[in-house]
């Protein structure tokens, strides 16, 4: 049972992977283009119906909410380049915080010892876009010529 746990945990977590990684694809074709491509469409609800077959109905609820934000950005007005660059740094897209809680009390429900490690997760939220650009910055330091 420990091993099985172990391989269906692993699969769920590579299912939602693949998921976000669909879905921010498709969200980033949205905000640029009126027109959805099909093809990207189709992987995307390919994945909800994959999750269909292993996770809980929060889980899809929330993904089904992901694809209907992801819809509705494509009716709306389209930006350019530098509009999306904009967008992203004032850090106003909260497209996954929802999947991921509910991915995160569906993992811990189903192994009930990794709870904690899931829980800790869960309550330090991923950095904004500006903490990151700040983090990647060289450190400034004030160089004192030796005159002596």
């Amino acid at each position: 049972r420990s091993q099985w746990l172990v391989q269906e945990v692993k699969q769920r977590q590579q299912l939602y992977s693949d998921f976000v990684q669909v879905s921010s694809c498709c969200f980033a074709d949205a905000l640029q283009r009126s027109e959805p491509d099909p093809g990207s469409l189709s992987n995307l609800y390919g994945e909800i119906g994959r999750m269909r077959l292993f996770s809980s109905a929060p889980v899809i609820k929330e993904a089904y909410e992901i694809a209907h934000k992801i819809i509705a950005t494509y009716m709306d007005t389209n930006r350019s380049g530098e509009e999306v660059r904009d967008f992203l740094a004032q850090d106003s897209i909260d497209l996954f915080s929802a999947f991921g809680d509910a991915c995160r009390a569906e993992l811990a429900a189903l192994a009930p010892h990794e709870a904690v490690r899931l829980t800790r997760l869960q309550s330090h939220p991923a950095p904004t876009l500006a903490q990151l650009r700040a983090a990647k910055q060289p450190q400034q330091r004030e160089w004192k010529a030796d005159v002596s």
